[in-house]
């Protein structure tokens, strides 16, 4: 490499640098977004009872601490505009929809203020007084409990910023250097425990998936012995069934003297053991799809599999609990295209699917589902489209997230089918987009990019 040559390479480098440290940060605001919506929307269900809390706290305690114990620094007027800031989230439950995707990030500036912001506020002007040094203490513990530890730091330092900013502007008194540095030490720990030990979170995740994995291999290995010798059973019995249904009409013909049996009875008994035979089916793929969305998704062989092929296959495979059920799933158009990826992967993908937009529609008691290949202008998809209820907007960008799920999310259960489907399409190179209208319809949109089109 001659020096122009090297000097060009290094220019390129140098200039990658920025982008490369926007994409990091843009990563990195990334997931505080997400750690804000996941840790807001795990507090929602006692949010009225925090914002309770601060509503009536503030005052209450300027009583205590201006009247009962009074303190040197006290502000009516800074407590009151906590109590207006909290009434909010009292009253939670009765925001608008079109409102609903703000809550997190009002629920984090409320935190914002009521901890990190207040407390260290108060305790500048109130440096020597041990009361708060105490209190503020206490406001980094209650931090570590509520939040994870990228957003512990941000708010930590974003609140205690302001507060010696707002300090800054209109000190009461002259700080007390000694007190001040003496707690300091002890401040420090909590603050540095605190965000070490908010690892827990992660670690807790990992131990739900690692149980979730040794529930449904127990599962797995409790329930398929005795599922195959149902099946055995009802094999054997559906092959002698017609011996047996022949030999007692031969015996009524000969005017032996045998049981009546009459002949709705005896396809009856057909029917049951076709029903078993499904139960047993449907018993199995249940499994399957709870074996494959919670285990990690290993080495794939890819080789070119028909995307309309899959679509019918899902339809045949899952285990639908009714017939009426079944009829709420149709297929709508049907191109068809070539992909490289796993047949396995992307028929359980639409288990999942299938399995969502059912119980959403289920739950609404309105709703069909349209599945659909399309090869087109358009691109290379694989469409799910329900008439249900939709995602509402706040929790729409958040469905994909492993764990997430509560009782007022779209996803469902234990909160792993989204995630497993996000991550076995990107293990095959394609992507998966969801549209929704709150109150209207769903739609996830499967991209497969650079593939080969299919004659009908």
């Amino acid at each position: 490499m001659n020096a122009s040559d090297a000097l060009s390479s290094a220019r390129r480098r140098l200039y990658a640098l920025p982008k490369l440290a926007l994409w990091r940060l843009g990563r990195l605001w990334l997931r505080f977004q997400t750690a804000i919506f996941t840790r807001a929307r795990y507090s929602e269900p006692k949010m009225r009872w925090m914002g309770a809390l601060g509503v009536f706290g503030f005052p209450a305690y300027w009583v205590v601490w201006a009247l009962i114990i009074p303190q040197p620094y006290e502000n009516l007027g800074l407590r009151l505009f906590g109590s207006l800031l909290f009434l909010p989230l009292m009253l939670v439950s009765y925001w608008p929809n079109r409102v609903r995707a703000w809550l997190p990030l009002y629920w984090y500036l409320a935190m914002t203020f009521a901890l990190p912001f207040f407390f260290s506020y108060m305790l500048l002007q109130n440096s020597h007084q041990p009361e708060w040094q105490l209190s503020h203490l206490l406001s980094v513990f209650l931090m570590v409990m509520l939040f994870d530890m990228v957003s512990f730091l941000v708010t930590s330092v974003v609140g205690t910023l302001f507060a010696v900013l707002v300090y800054a502007l209109w000190p009461f008194a002259p700080l007390d250097g000694g007190a001040l540095l003496s707690y300091s030490a002890v401040w420090a720990f909590a603050l540095i425990s605190g965000s070490v030990f908010s690892i827990s979170h992660s670690i807790s995740n990992q131990a739900r998936l690692d149980a979730i994995i040794a529930a449904t291999n127990n599962i797995a290995h409790e329930l398929r012995t005795p599922l195959a010798s149902v099946r055995i059973a009802t094999q054997a019995v559906d092959r002698f069934l017609p011996l047996l249904a022949d030999s007692h009409r031969a015996a009524v013909a000969a005017d032996l003297p045998v049981p009546e049996l009459r002949e709705s009875q005896l396809g009856r008994l057909s029917k049951a053991m076709d029903t078993i035979g499904r139960e047993v089916e449907h018993a199995n793929t249940v499994i399957d799809m709870l074996l494959v969305a919670a285990r990690p998704i290993g080495s794939l062989q890819l080789e070119s599999i028909s995307a309309r092929d899959c679509v019918l296959e899902a339809l045949e495979r899952y285990p639908f609990g009714s017939q009426h059920e079944r009829s709420r799933v149709s297929v709508g158009i049907c191109d068809d295209f070539a992909f490289n990826g796993s047949r396995l992967l992307l028929v359980h993908v639409l288990f999942n699917l299938i399995k969502n937009a059912l119980f959403h529609t289920g739950q609404a008691g309105k709703g069909n589902i349209v599945l659909s290949v399309h090869a087109d202008e358009g691109g290379q998809r694989v469409v799910c489209h329900d008439t249900g209820p939709g995602i509402p907007p706040d929790v729409l960008p958040h469905i994909f997230e492993r764990f997430y799920s509560s009782a007022t999310d779209y996803s469902t259960g234990l909160g792993v089918g989204l995630s497993f489907v996000r991550m076995a399409l990107e293990r095959m190179g394609a992507t998966i987009i969801c549209r929704s209208t709150f109150g209207e319809f769903t739609e996830f949109t499967i991209v497969f990019p650079d593939l080969i089109r299919r004659e009908n």
